[in-house]
């Protein structure tokens, strides 16, 4: 093997590559970048046997050939090159490298035991559009668990319904959903796609949509966006039935300037951190009361003017708690001015709607208190 490429097109590339890597895994291959040659791309490839990802830049290719090299070396190499062409030459498994005045011999591994990962998409492949596949990760990523006693949180469900999917994530303290549409149906079913794999797809910074296909067969997906193919093993077991905690109707709907409810939760976690996260909403009339108490270091409030509108059946404020975190969260990701709250009562979850965005909602729990 011999080639040329440039070192901003290859840097950006081993970066992908590198996350995908499994430095302790058993099988010391899988801590290598396979990098081998097509006419006129190299082509990097990595896998963890749970995710893989392959992706390819444009080289000039002198000589053919194929090899896997350790992938954290191999990164942190090219990462501190300076910009420039890079010559990549391979003779009886040693890769040198050479850039400037830049010299460097890596030792390869030969690529036959690499395993085989997808490198194209499969068949019934469906188009998602790019901005907002990207904006539903956005929004529904941050409320997945880190609980891996309870794989299926791990991932984000998709629901495929109709000409819409339905994208949703729930740590059981609070719930993220958002519909995205699409231009034609796909085959009604429920996918958990685990949530390393969209992190990743979630720093794309190409232009072109993604396509996605699932193989029941292999329990496989495999999302492909320009010359980046990214596939996964799908979460198997039960998604808890969300659907049946949405609220079906609400006694007292806040809505409030983002902005200033950023600030006032903001105040309210510097006592809340110490009082196990716990920040206090009390409404009544056209004020809502941001409190929050610690028996170590004080306490706080702040009143804010907002529009109430409450049912006719209802009469009276409401008081409930909920974690200072997840409201700070959700806050990020609305990118209305205000947001709408919406309350059942002091013991049912707090729905938090972008007024910009009808196809996102998201549920917070209270904390009983």
């Amino acid at each position: 093997m011999k080639l040329t490429v440039l070192q901003e097109n290859l840097k950006n590339a081993v970066t992908t590559t590198s996350h995908f890597i499994s430095p302790k895994a058993q099988l010391p291959i899988l801590g290598n970048i396979l990098i081998k040659t097509d006419k006129s791309k190299l082509i990097l490839s990595s896998t963890n046997l749970e995710t893989s990802v392959s992706t390819s830049i444009g080289a000039k290719i002198e000589k053919e050939g194929e090899i896997t090299v350790p992938g954290r070396i191999f990164n942190d190499v090219i990462s501190n090159l300076s910009s420039g062409t890079i010559e990549i030459e391979v003779e009886k498994e040693q890769i040198k490298i050479t850039s400037g005045t830049f010299k460097s011999n890596i030792l390869g591994v030969n690529s036959s035991d690499f395993p085989i990962i997808p490198n194209s998409i499969g068949k019934n492949a469906l188009t998602l559009p790019k901005n907002k596949f990207l904006e539903g990760l956005n929004k529904t990523l941050f409320a997945v668990s880190i609980d891996e006693t309870r794989p299926v949180l791990t991932g984000i469900l998709f629901v495929f319904k109709g000409k819409n999917l339905h994208l949703v994530s729930t740590d059981g303290f609070r719930l993220s959903q958002k519909t995205i549409k699409l231009e034609k149906e796909f085959e009604d079913q429920k996918i958990i796609v685990p949530k390393t794999i969209l992190l990743e797809i979630s720093k794309l910074g190409s232009n072109d949509d993604i396509s996605f296909s699932f193989s029941k067969k292999d329990n496989q997906i495999v999302f492909v966006s320009g010359v980046t193919v990214f596939s996964s093993r799908v979460i198997e077991g039960e998604y808890p039935d969300f659907e049946k905690i949405l609220p079906k109707s609400s006694v007292l709907n806040v809505l409030i300037d983002k902005e200033d409810f950023e600030k006032a939760v903001k105040l309210a976690s510097v006592f809340s951190r110490d009082a196990g996260n716990i920040l206090k909403l009390s409404i009544d009339k056209n004020i809502l009361k941001v409190i929050a108490e610690s028996s170590n270091s004080g306490n706080q409030e702040t009143n804010l003017e907002v529009k109430v509108e409450k049912k006719s059946e209802f009469d009276g404020g409401v008081e409930i708690s909920f974690n200072y975190r997840f409201i700070e969260e959700v806050l990020r990701v609305i990118s209305s001015d205000d947001i709408l709250i919406e309350f059942g009562g002091p013991n049912t979850p707090g729905k938090f709607i972008d007024n910009k965005d009808t196809d996102f909602l998201h549920l917070i729990m209270p904390i009983k208190t």
